[in-house]
C-alpha cells in the first residue's frame, strides 16, 4: 500500500511539474503599422507618398511625375467618406483602415 501511495505522489508531482513548466499561451499583440507601410504592402504596384498626414497612392507618368490617384486621410472627427474629384479619389477614415477595407473601397479605382 505504501508503494502505491508513494508512486501515486511521484506521478502526481511529475504531472504538476510538467503542467507548471509548460510555456503559457502568450497573448499575441497586433503590431500597429503606420498607414504608409500598410498601403505599400496592400498596393505594391503604385508609388506611395506621405505628406502632411495624408497618404497618396500615385502612378508615375511618362514625364516621371507622380499622378495622384487616391488620397487617404485619418480624421477622427468624421465618419468614413469617399468622394471623387476628377481622376482622384479622396478617402477619409475615422481610424486606420485594414488592408481588406482599402481593397474594397478603392481597389476597383486603381485597377
Amino acid at each position: 500500500m505504501e508503494i502505491f501511495l508513494i508512486s501515486f505522489l511521484i506521478f502526481f508531482g511529475l504531472i504538476l511539474f510538467k503542467y507548471k513548466s509548460k510555456p503559457q499561451n502568450k497573448i499575441k499583440r497586433v503590431e500597429k503599422t503606420d498607414l504608409k507601410t500598410l498601403v505599400k504592402k496592400t498596393f505594391p504596384k503604385y508609388k506611395i507618398i506621405e505628406k502632411h498626414g495624408t497618404v497618396m497612392i500615385c502612378e508615375i507618368s511618362h514625364r516621371n511625375e507622380p499622378e495622384e490617384l487616391v488620397f487617404i486621410r485619418i480624421n477622427k472627427n468624421m465618419s468614413k467618406n469617399i468622394r471623387k474629384s476628377g481622376r482622384m479619389l479622396i478617402v477619409d477614415y475615422p481610424q486606420q483602415p485594414t488592408a481588406k477595407e482599402m481593397k474594397m473601397d478603392f481597389g476597383q479605382h486603381l485597377n
